[in-house]
Parts: structure tokens; sequence; C-alpha cells
């Protein structure tokens, strides 16, 4: 029988390691995706994937076991990207690597793929850190409107404003982006 994710992090609390490894076990991917997502290269996202299972670790004691803890931790994962891209202020994007490619399509329709990818996540890389933050977690992570406006801490009406301006913005940048392809 498998635990759920409260029933793990009261584990961990009690000071079960492998409860905590599985909670990690079952988070990273998503927790990776935000943060690279927000901080658009696979170093800082791998920083702040780190620093997130600590600070995780170290609030377990906070954690209320009555909420779910996916939000929970893709919050701290938002605060420690925004964290690791003001310490390092980089332009550009890293290139779309060989895992986001699907196997199965032919060389013409990967390299293609490969290169809207770049181009999308090179738009969503310039956004404005809080546009970039609501349009990860609700277009990508597919969180609704209240479950981003918490992991933002912010109102819904603000994530709407934010999904709203980065959107426009998007559009601007990809319609620039996309005619030079």
């Amino acid at each position: 029988m498998f635990a759920t994710d409260s029933e793990l992090a009261a584990q961990a609390k009690g000071g079960d390691p492998t409860a905590y490894e599985e909670l990690m076990r079952r988070h990273w991917e998503t927790v990776h995706r935000v943060a690279y997502a927000i901080t658009g290269y696979r170093d800082q996202a791998d920083d702040a994937v780190q620093e997130c299972f600590v600070r995780a670790y170290l609030a377990l004691a906070r954690f209320d076991q009555n909420q779910a803890f996916a939000p929970w931790i893709k919050g701290i994962a938002v605060n420690c990207s925004r964290e690791v891209v003001r310490s390092h202020k980089h332009a550009g994007h890293e290139a779309i690597d060989e895992m986001l490619l699907d196997p199965g399509k032919d060389t013409v329709a990967r390299v293609a793929a490969s290169q809207l990818q770049a181009v999308v996540r090179q738009a969503i890389a310039q956004l404005p850190l809080k546009q970039r933050t609501a349009i990860t977690l609700f277009a990508l992570e597919e969180m609704d409107l209240a479950e981003t406006a918490k992991v933002m801490d912010c109102a819904v009406g603000t994530v709407k404003a934010h999904l709203h301006r980065g959107r426009q913005k998007l559009r601007g940048l990809l319609s620039d982006c996309l005619e030079e392809i």
C-alpha cells in the first residue's frame, strides 16, 4: 500500500529519512520543471531544486497536513527559483536538449519541434519574473487560479493580471520570433 504525500510528510516530520526521500522522488520532476521554466537555465534550476528540497525539509514542521503537498512544494520552488534568478542576471536561454524531443518523430520534425520549443522558452524567459511565474504555474503546470495565487502569495485578480499581461507580451514576442524562423 502506498502512502499519501501527507502521510509521508508526517513520517518525515517524525524523523523518517526514507519518507522524505520518497517525497523528493515523487516531486523532483515537477519542482525541476517549475525551476527550469522560471530560471531558464538547467544549472540554475538544479541549484533552485536543491535549495527547495532543503528548505522544505527544514520547514516540514510548519507544513499543514490538511493541505496538499504539491502546491506547497511548488511555492517553495518558485521562491527559490526567483532568488536564483535575482542572483544570476543572465541574458538568453540555454538550448533545448534531447530530453525534450520525442524520439518517435523523424529528424526534420524533431528539429522543427526543438526550434519551436526553444523560441517559446526564450520568449517566456524574457517576461518579467511575476508574469513568467504566473504563466509557468497556470499554463505549464496546469494549476488553477486559486492554487497559482496561493503559491505566488497574491490575490487571484493579481494572478489574472499577470497572466493577461504575460500573454500579451508573449504574443508580441512570439510573432516577432516566428517571423524570423
